[in-house]
């Protein structure tokens, strides 16, 4: 073991932990890649969400909302806390801080924080305000524009 990481947890691990929480979920495993897709539903007074949950081997899960599309805030041209408004890839903690790591189970962390991410996006919905904590995400067309700023002042001062 380093540090606070645990050993990894294999796939079969996570599979038997996730069918044990969610006995009527749908769990595919590939080669190198565990597929879980399941309705979520936050709370009694939310809507229910269609979740793909997509773990490579090595990598950090992935999440997504397959249905229905997440509808944005009044004069908001993205979703808070997510990868990628368009494929509706959400951010549910700080990869660079690893909050989480392969030594911990799906089923405990990754599908219990999406459902909190969707009943905060909930309230940012009808309010406006999230409250969910995070770091404010940079949208890929701007991280573009600043790389391609950044390479333009670096041609400017080599003159």
């Amino acid at each position: 073991m380093v540090g606070n990481r645990k050993r990894s947890l294999n796939f079969a691990m996570q599979e038997a932990r996730i069918r044990s929480l969610f006995p009527g979920s749908h769990l595919s495993l590939h080669h190198n890649q565990l597929v879980w897709t399941h309705t979520v539903t936050p709370s009694p007074l939310s809507n229910s969400y269609d979740i793909e949950v997509i773990y490579l081997r090595g990598q950090h899960p992935d999440v997504y909302v397959a249905s229905p599309k997440l509808d944005l805030f009044p004069g908001e041209s993205r979703l808070p806390h997510v990868y990628s408004t368009e494929e509706q890839r959400l951010c549910l903690y700080y990869r660079r801080a690893r909050e989480w790591n392969s030594g911990m189970y799906i089923g405990d962390t990754i599908i219990p924080w999406t459902s909190e991410w969707l009943l905060h996006y909930e309230i940012w919905l009808a309010t406006g305000s999230w409250h969910g904590g995070g770091i404010q995400h940079i949208p890929e067309s701007e991280k573009q524009s600043i790389n391609q700023q950044i390479e333009f002042d670096d041609s400017e001062i080599k003159r």
